[in-house]
């Protein structure tokens, strides 16, 4: 009688039981056909795992935050200038901060030593809620800070501006290409103007009319170059030229805005930006009724002057703000403009206009 067969056994295997499915990896022999980099990607063999590539990168000096938001005024009213400063950590972070009401942005301030300032008004009563964003920079992480609520109150009431002259080189510039808010350049895009950059952002209101923001007022700007010559002047041999003069068109909350260089000086004048604005006050009116010049404090001028390229080619002006006429007769300094930023970064500035000037 043949022998019984038998059953061939299998080992059992216990489903806790962890199974090494990789074969070991000879670390010489991988180092000849992968980099390191590419090591830490072989997922589940050699022990360490996967490893991402935002895990390798990060680390904690690359992370930035605004530590705060604040504004010297919580409860301004409409009109009133207010600075906002956003402080951002660690203090060697550069690039610039974005300040925004609601989802509107008010304007874009550079960083220096850990902290971003704005001035701006609001012309809408309420309450606002404010918000910092810091763009980021190659070295650190943007960050946006907790929203700021302020109170806006209606101004109980506002003066006109007073007028300046209208000056010798205004040109009627409501041809096609002139309503810009960059005035920089040509209209064709050339011949740009250097200087350190500025950006102005005005706010018309309605003095007779509870002090309200005024829409569709068309604002003209013009200004002299670093050297002090005006576009569009034969007297100045730029007939051809357009640079440095525009026009805007104010929105709901009457408000433009241009982005252009600091202004020279020329014979007999003080630093000065002209403007010219029209609206329903004078619309049958071509006489420039409507204008006025804004200033700057006096101090930047002469530093201007004597250390900050191209304006120190031109020298000291002999005719400082206290003696120039429009500034001291006309408008009696009350057109001063303040002032954010640096020599080196650029200036921003806000001002407000009231109608009828």
């Amino acid at each position: 009688m043949s022998p019984k067969a038998t059953t061939p056994q299998i080992e059992s295997i216990d489903e806790h039981e962890h199974i090494e499915w990789c074969p070991p990896l000879d670390r010489r022999a991988a180092l000849r056909l992968l980099s390191l980099s590419a090591l830490a990607t072989v997922a589940g063999c050699g022990g360490g795992g996967a490893v991402s590539a935002a895990s390798s990168s990060s680390s904690s000096g690359t992370i930035s935050t605004i530590t705060s938001l604040t504004a010297s005024s919580t409860t301004p009213s409409t009109g009133t200038s207010v600075t906002l400063t956003a402080v951002v950590a660690p203090t060697a972070a550069t690039g610039s901060v974005t300040f925004y009401e609601g989802t509107t942005a008010l304007g874009t301030a550079t960083l220096s030593s850990g902290m971003a300032t704005l001035t701006t008004s609001f012309s809408t009563t309420g309450t606002q809620s404010l918000t910092a964003v810091y763009a980021g920079s190659a070295t650190y992480a943007s960050s946006t800070s907790a929203a700021l609520s302020i109170t806006v109150s209606a101004a109980a009431s506002c003066s006109a501006t007073l007028e300046g002259e209208e000056g010798p080189y205004f040109v009627d510039d409501s041809a096609t290409g002139y309503n810009r808010s960059n005035i920089l350049s040509n209209l064709d895009g050339t011949d740009t103007q250097t200087g350190v950059p500025f950006t102005i952002t005005l706010y018309v209101y309605d003095s007779e009319n509870g002090c309200t923001a005024m829409e569709g007022v068309q604002v003209d700007i013009w200004h002299c170059n670093a050297s002090g010559i005006y576009s569009a002047e034969s007297s100045e041999s730029t007939s051809s030229e357009s640079w440095l003069r525009g026009y805007q068109i104010t929105d709901s909350t009457g408000k433009v805005q241009f982005t252009t260089i600091l202004p020279g000086w020329y014979s007999g004048r003080t630093t000065h930006i002209h403007f010219r604005l029209r609206s329903t006050y004078d619309e049958t009116d071509d006489s420039g009724s409507n204008t006025m010049q804004v200033f700057f404090d006096q101090t930047l001028i002469d530093t201007l002057a004597t250390s900050v390229s191209p304006y120190s080619a031109e020298g000291a002006n002999p005719t400082t703000n206290a003696t120039d006429r429009v500034y001291s007769q006309q408008e009696d300094g009350t057109t001063l403009l303040t002032l954010s930023g640096s020599t080196s970064a650029g200036y921003s500035a806000t001002f407000s206009a009231y109608l009828p000037i």
